[in-house]
């Protein structure tokens, strides 16, 4: 009897911990969506990637 106790408590804990690690799984995917910014700064930033990766490419920036 007592071992039948035990594995049910075990299985209640797998079932729970399951549940939960699907509960935090579906809150993080919730939570990865892409944030709003101002056209000003999406504009700002492409430039500077632009920048940048011309920098590399000619060498002007971490390079030779």
């Amino acid at each position: 009897m007592v071992r039948m106790i035990l594995i049910l408590l075990i299985v209640t804990a797998i079932a729970v911990a399951a549940f939960w690690l699907g509960q935090r799984a579906v809150l993080a995917t919730q939570s990865t969506r892409e944030a709003r910014l101002p056209d000003t700064v999406k504009t700002i930033s492409f430039v500077l990637l632009i920048l940048l990766m011309f920098g590399v490419v000619t060498g002007w920036l971490g390079g030779l």
